[in-house]
């Protein structure tokens, strides 16, 4: 084999990235005339106007807000929009590409992609007027691990290191082509260096507003960042959320105490345009992930029983009755998302003829009860879903209760039986790149449910490899591969299709929905007088 310069070996990676249309492993900040990178950019003859307050309601909360009495700790703020605050080294764009953030450059050192190295941004200050060092980052990754914001950064961590005052180092178990996209993650946030008991709790980081009132239960306020990094930005004065129920949301866009509300019901889409708002839907989002815990002695621990439940859900009536968005993208029983370039559907995702056949070969040919599935609902119109799912059961033979309960308790619950797989239960599981997705079937039992046995050794085997496998085709056709094989064993039933969705006023420019409903900015939307 041909020896390669590290340069060669670096050039080789980036070209092989960019013929798949794929971020390339090496990155480098782009910035235009205005010294602003260029996924800063704002429409084409856009003329944004300065001051004003933006107020939005938010009626998906962060899952973990019952947990902590602290909203000043991102981990813990109301929602998962933390970007509003706060930043990480790195951001995926709407078009799922990586950009940088408060890193400028990342890239591995070598072939193994066991070492990554950042350069950071020069000048960004801490809302406390603080510049941020690499001194900053490396505390606050050793804050996060410590802390265990991220079983994806916790799995492939061993340590993280300056290299200057503006480079850091991570140094990895194993080779991982795709980590930056780690660093990405909306708890992974940078803030000062502190005591391990001090950091991340005073509510201060480099974001476009500074924290000035915050109910982690309810709402927070928070006032522009006149020295924001990001040249000119933010364009509004004052940004407040709250946390809400759909019909307080819709109520409050009619009376006009809400600018904007996130994550709206999409069947009353309707009634925010009725009053002249407008509605933008991103290309994705969160999908529905039904666990099935083999922990326990249950009817699912047979694959066929498992299959027959995937097969049985008509998930395009979830589309046309709950979206009204017939034809969207349906689940694979995989995290991957619809908007992953690797995605790859069920030959036939719903066929109630083979659904039947496979109860009666698992020894169910006059049907099957299950037991209770609990859920929570994040978002507003998931009722109505798992509504549609029990229905869609029933017509095979399957009956099972979908119970619904209140958020605050329901993760302590699911995991009382037997944890960390515990009980059954329904969740969310957002939209990442496919090293992610896929990699929650090997590192989550949770959301794996607890999945064993030849497939999902055959499945563990190639993810390893695909991970470390610096040929961007090859980890192509991999995740293919690997998403044939969870098929084939369906561990855990992913519904998909839901797209994230915000409603706001004429006033209000250029804010948008996010696929990453984390990914949401508020540096560069304005309000009209």
């Amino acid at each position: 084999m041909q020896s390669q310069s590290k340069r060669e070996f670096l050039q080789m990676l980036g070209l092989g990235a960019m013929a798949l249309g794929m971020q390339p492993l090496l990155a480098t900040g782009h910035a235009n005339a205005a010294g602003l990178p260029s996924w800063a950019a704002l429409p084409s003859g856009a003329t944004p106007k300065t001051g004003g307050k933006l107020v939005y309601g938010q009626t998906y909360p962060n899952w973990a807000v019952g947990t902590s009495d602290n909203g000043k700790h991102p981990y813990y703020w109301i929602d998962l929009l933390t970007r509003s605050v706060w930043n990480c080294l790195l951001w995926v764009d709407h078009d799922f590409n990586l950009q940088g953030e408060l890193a400028e450059t990342w890239n591995p050192s070598d072939d193994t992609l066991k070492v990554w190295d950042f350069k950071l941004r020069e000048g960004v200050q801490f809302h406390n007027g603080k510049e941020m060092t690499a001194e900053d980052v490396v505390a606050s990754f050793n804050a996060h691990i410590a802390q265990k914001a991220s079983s994806f950064l916790n799995k492939w961590f061993e340590r993280v290191e300056a290299t200057g005052k503006y480079g850091v180092r991570f140094t990895l178990n194993s080779g991982y082509a795709e980590f930056p996209y780690i660093l990405a993650e909306y708890r992974l946030t940078i803030v000062p260096a502190a005591s391990p008991e001090a950091i991340l709790t005073d509510g201060i980081g480099t974001g476009p507003f500074k924290l000035v009132q915050v109910d982690n239960r309810r709402g927070f306020k928070a006032v522009r960042n006149e020295n924001y990094w990001l040249g000119g930005r933010p364009f509004l004065d004052e940004l407040e959320g709250y946390v809400v129920n759909s019909q307080t949301a819709i109520n409050g866009f009619r009376s006009g105490q809400f600018d904007a509300v996130f994550n709206i019901d999409p069947t009353t889409a309707g009634q925010y345009e009725s009053t002249g708002g407008l509605v933008h839907k991103s290309a994705g989002g969160d999908q529905f992930l039904i666990g099935l815990p083999k922990n326990l002695t249950l009817p699912w621990n047979d694959a066929k029983v498992r299959e027959a439940m995937s097969l049985s859900i008509d998930r395009n009536a979830i589309n046309t009755i709950v979206y009204n968005d017939p034809g969207t993208w349906v689940g694979n029983d995989t995290q991957m998302s619809g908007i992953n370039k690797e995605f790859i559907a069920r030959d036939k995702p719903f066929d109630l003829e083979r659904a039947r056949q496979l109860l009666a070969e698992a020894g169910h040919p006059d049907g099957i009860d299950l037991p209770v599935i609990v859920f929570s609902p994040s978002f507003p119109e998931m009722p109505r879903v798992m509504a549609i799912v029990a229905e869609s059961w029933k017509k095979a033979g399957i009956n099972a209760e979908l119970r619904e309960m209140p958020t605050d308790g329901f993760d302590a619950y699911v995991k009382q039986v037997n944890p960390p797989v515990g009980r059954p239960n329904a969740g969310l599981v957002g939209p990442r790149n496919p090293a992610i997705n896929l990699g929650r079937l090997v590192s989550n039992p949770v959301e794996s449910a607890g999945w064993t046995g030849s497939q999902n050794d055959a499945f563990v085997k190639l993810y390893q490899e695909t991970i470390a496998e610096p040929d961007d085709a090859k980890r192509f056709a991999n995740y293919q591969e690997l998403q044939r094989i969870a098929q084939a064993d369906t561990p855990a039933i992913v519904l998909g299709g839901r797209r994230n969705m915000v409603a706001h006023t004429t006033r209000v420019k250029n804010l948008k929905s996010h696929s990453q409903n984390w990914g949401t900015r508020f540096d560069d939307c304005w309000v009209d007088a």
